[in-house]
């Protein structure tokens, strides 16, 4: 039966892009009871910046939001200005590297909630 559902659940899941903090927030209601948002953004702060910034659920899916966004528009809009049919957005290496870095963070913070939550129920 479990099996069954995750099948079910895999298949529905599947063709989901989950661009969208709130999308991740909700798939991951289905494996954990944390706040995965918050408490990655604590992870962050503390981690990769030993403290000294103060990203919360709300700023960290905001960065989210802004990196995926930027890439729609790359990936979709040909990442021309709003109006303009030749001019493009600037972009430089740094803006990419960080963006890199921060698709990073957050995948890491994530994952370490989840793994977190797994060693409690072992333990």
């Amino acid at each position: 039966m479990s099996e069954a559902v995750a099948e079910h659940l895999r298949d529905k899941l599947a063709g989901q892009a989950l661009q969208h903090p709130g999308k991740i927030a909700e798939v991951l209601k289905l494996v954990t009871e944390k706040k995965v948002w918050y408490e990655a953004a604590g992870w962050i702060n503390k981690t990769f910046f030993q403290g000294r910034t103060t990203f919360n659920e709300k700023s960290l899916r905001s960065r989210y939001l802004e990196i995926t966004q930027r890439r729609n528009r790359i990936a979709h809009d040909a990442d021309l200005i709003d109006g303009d049919l030749k001019q493009r957005r600037p972009i430089d290496e740094a803006g990419v590297t960080d963006a890199i870095d921060w698709i990073e963070r957050i995948a890491l913070a994530i994952a370490h909630v989840l793994d977190d939550e797994e060693r409690q129920d072992e333990g």
